[in-house]
């Protein structure tokens, strides 16, 4: 038989505690009102764009039948000032999409610093940081840029980021990193991402390559979009994402999390409400229920991301 790597071993070992503990989280929060949650959420996500200049293997973009656009600016700074009068203090600007097709972009971010909200962050796939582009986010005060390379060479990168270039977003991830250091500035954090896929080894040369220039390396495991791509999950492990994000998307719609990609299950509209209704309304209280009554919506039950990252957030809910 094959050898088991120590870190399997413990990855496995998680998912079994995780399995055998289910259940009794989620009754213990049923019994104590946790069905409810903060007036507020902890974090707003605001998807700029669901528009994307890739096709990445492991993206289950086919599947997106919702309207593609870019949010206005309009309801884009109604968002923030809501946030910014509410103490909200930490803003996403990605959901499903390439924030940098949104030519806005630069200037959404410094909006929301400038009316005072503590941290701005974004994911983004690096294709189109331009020298204008990287500039004008260091100047902006843009706090973090999680960058996905998921690769350690061009061979496996332009395999699986399908439409990019790997000479292009090395050479991007350079330029942002230069520009940074010419201003004097320690923002935005730079956090480069790998997506395991079983190639150890191209995880290890990812982190060889990059330890001293990001800020941060991220390495996390493949999952599933709500069941979308690969086995759907058993492990039914509350989620924190009902309780701590508030996800809007581009046309002002708000939709369960990052996983509902397709927007499937709509809890509100920003057009017409404020985050405060929406976060606090029936609606709302009733995923939130049925989360822990029976794992939720469809999307929520086929899941896989409550087995990578809930059981922190768990603790600090219970």
């Amino acid at each position: 038989m094959p050898k088991i790597g120590i870190k399997a071993r413990m990855r496995q070992a998680a998912e079994n505690v995780l399995l055998s503990q289910a259940k009794p989280v989620r009754r213990l929060m049923l019994a104590t009102g946790r069905e409810r949650s903060p007036v507020l959420p902890e974090i707003v996500q605001i998807e700029s764009t669901n528009i994307c200049n890739a096709k990445c293997i492991f993206c289950p973009r086919d599947e997106m039948h919702r309207k593609q656009g870019i949010m206005s600016f309009e309801l884009f700074t109604k968002i923030v000032d809501e946030c910014a009068e509410l103490g909200i203090t930490h803003l996403r600007v990605h959901n499903y999409g390439e924030p940098f097709v949104d030519r806005k972009l630069v200037e959404k971010v410094r909006y929301a610093k400038q009316k005072g909200i503590k941290e701005v962050g974004m994911i983004s796939n690096g294709s189109l940081i331009t020298e204008q582009v990287a500039r004008g986010m260091v100047e902006a005060g843009l706090d973090a840029i999680n960058i996905s390379v998921d690769a350690s060479g061009k061979e496996v990168f332009e395999s699986t980021r399908i439409g990019l270039k790997y000479d292009k977003i090395i050479a991007n991830i350079e330029r942002l990193v230069r520009i940074r250091a010419e201003s004097g500035k320690r923002r935005p954090k730079l956090i480069l991402s790998f997506v395991r896929q079983n190639n150890s080894a191209d995880e290890q040369a990812f982190i060889e390559h990059w330890r001293k220039i990001a800020d941060k390396i991220h390495i996390t495991d493949l999952h599933n979009w709500g069941g979308t791509l690969h086995q759907r999950s058993d492990v039914n492990y509350p989620c924190y994402r009902p309780w701590l994000t508030f996800t809007v998307l581009w046309d002002g719609r708000v939709s369960l999390c990052c996983a509902d990609f397709d927007g499937r299950t709509i809890l509100g509209d920003m057009n017409t409400s404020t985050i405060k209704e929406i976060w606090n309304s029936e609606k709302y209280l009733a995923v939130r229920r049925e989360h822990l009554e029976s794992g939720g919506p469809d999307v929520c039950r086929a899941c896989d991301l409550p087995r990578k990252d809930s059981p922190l957030w768990i603790q600090k809910l219970i």
